[in-house]
């Protein structure tokens, strides 16, 4: 249910944010265009002002949502002389899920660069990365550690 919540509503809704926002400030959108015949309506204005900012942020939120439905279990191993490690994994894992949760917008925010002028692209790129990385890590091998988590003792 919660992998069907992912796929039909919060992937699509990512999708449909970076759209909207790539067809209003992208250097060929409306609002350049809008410019060419209302040249008072255009001032400087980042992509990412107040409100875009907040719109990103809930809708992020809302993907990441689906990790409160899940109630992860830590393992009960004989040699239990290390409850830190099942927290630790734990941690990560969730990490890696929110990660792929997001993984649509953070793709385009490290993309953003080439369609947008932004003052702080370091900042933006360097945010965007961790989750854009870990994400497409559990994607493509994150599976093999569930999997072999045992058989690794992780």
């Amino acid at each position: 249910m919660i992998a069907l919540k992912f796929c039909v509503c919060d992937v699509f809704q990512q999708i449909f944010v970076v759209l909207y926002i790539y067809g209003w400030y992208a250097r060929n959108g409306l609002r350049c265009q809008m410019c060419l015949f209302h040249p008072t309506h255009c001032e400087s204005q980042d992509p990412l002002h107040w409100s875009n900012f907040l719109l990103c942020l809930v809708t992020a939120l809302s993907s990441a949502s689906n990790q409160l439905l899940i109630k992860a279990k830590t393992g009960k191993r004989d040699d239990d002389d290390d409850p830190c490690g099942d927290w630790i994994f734990l941690i990560l894992f969730r990490f890696a899920l929110f990660s792929v949760s997001v993984l649509p917008f953070s793709m385009a925010v490290y993309v953003s660069p080439f369609w947008f002028h932004f003052e702080h692209v370091v900042v933006m790129l360097f945010t965007a990365a961790v989750p854009l990385v870990v994400g497409w890590l559990t994607v493509c091998c994150g599976w093999t550690l569930v999997v072999f988590k045992d058989e690794w003792e992780l």
